[in-house]
C-alpha cells in the first residue's frame, strides 16, 4: 500500500487512500453544491493537515462538519487541525471522552498494553504516527446523535447509519445518497480488543445485513486503497459470512 494519495471515488466524493506506514485509515470528503462533509477525523494532525491540503486546490465549498465511523485513535485523533465541528454517536463521543481522560506518555501507553487496555499494534503506531504527544489534544464531538444523521450538503446527502459490528461496536457507516457510494470505515474488519480477537456469527450476519441493505453501488472500506464496485463488494460481504459459518468465533486479518 503506497503513501495516501487524493482519488475521486463518485460525482461528489473524494477519498484520501489510507497508509499502512502508521495505519492511517482512508479519509473522505463529500462536497455539495453549498458545503462539504468530512468523513472521519484522521490519525493525527499531520495526517489531517495533509488531506485539506491535498483538497485546497478543488475548491470545494466550505467545510461545515467531520464525522466519525468509530472511536479508534486512528480515525480520531486528528481533530486538533479542523476548525469545524465534529458529529459522531453517542456511543463514539463516550469512548473518546475516555480516551482523552488517558495519560498518552510511552509509560502510560506499555502500562496499558500489559493491563489489556490497549493492544501492542495500535501502541507501536500511535508512537509512529505521534512521536510526541505531550500536548495530545483529542478533540471531542460537538454534534451527538443517538440513532442515525443526515447531511444535507445542497444536492448530495450523507446519511450515518449505526450498523454496530465485531471491530467497534459504536461503528457507523456512511451512505452518500445520490452517488450510491458507501464509506464503510473498519465496521466489516474483526475484533482487535479483549475479551478476544475475531468475529462472531451473529454479528456479522446481521453487519452485512445492514450493509447490504443500503444498495450501495460503490464502497470505501477504512484500510483498504481500492474502491470497490457493487460486484465487489458483494463478494467481500459473501466472503464474510463465509468465514463465520458454523463457526462461534473467526479470526480475519485486517
Amino acid at each position: 500500500m503506497s503513501a495516501c494519495r487524493l482519488e475521486q471515488a463518485s460525482e461528489h466524493v473524494w477519498w484520501f487512500t489510507p497508509d499502512e506506514a502508521t495505519d492511517r485509515p482512508a479519509l473522505a470528503a463529500v462536497a455539495g453544491t453549498r458545503v462539504t462533509a468530512l468523513l472521519e477525523v484522521g490519525a493525527s494532525p499531520a495526517h489531517t493537515a495533509s488531506f485539506l491540503a491535498a483538497l485546497a486546490p478543488l475548491g470545494l465549498p466550505p467545510v461545515v462538519v467531520a464525522v466519525l465511523t468509530h472511536w479508534h485513535w486512528d480515525h480520531s485523533f486528528g481533530g486538533a487541525a479542523l476548525s469545524c465541528p465534529i458529529a459522531a454517536q453517542r456511543e463514539t463521543a463516550d469512548a473518546l471522552a475516555l480516551q482523552a481522560s488517558y495519560d498518552w506518555s510511552d509509560e502510560a501507553l506499555d502500562a496499558r498494553v500489559a493491563d489489556g487496555t490497549e493492544i501492542a499494534f495500535c501502541r507501536d503506531m500511535i508512537r509512529i504516527e505521534l512521536p510526541d504527544r505531550s500536548e495530545l489534544d483529542i478533540v471531542l464531538p460537538q454534534i451527538v446523535f443517538d440513532t442515525s444523521l443526515t447531511l444535507d450538503l445542497g444536492g448530495v446527502r450523507v446519511e450515518v447509519v449505526p450498523v454496530g459490528g465485531d471491530h467497534a461496536a459504536d461503528s457507523c457507516v456512511m451512505h452518500v445518497v445520490e452517488d450510491g457510494l458507501l464509506f464503510l470505515g473498519d465496521c466489516l474488519y474483526e475484533r482487535l480488543y479483549p475479551p478476544e480477537p475475531g468475529l462472531t456469527p451473529a454479528t456479522v450476519r446481521a453487519l452485512v445485513a445492514r450493509v447490504r441493505g443500503l444498495g450501495a453501488t460503490y464502497a470505501i472500506e477504512g484500510h483498504d486503497d481500492v474502491l470497490l464496485d457493487a460486484a465487489r463488494l458483494a463478494a467481500r460481504l459473501d466472503d464474510l459470512e463465509l468465514l463465520v459459518k458454523g463457526t462461534g468465533v473467526a479470526g480475519e486479518s485486517s
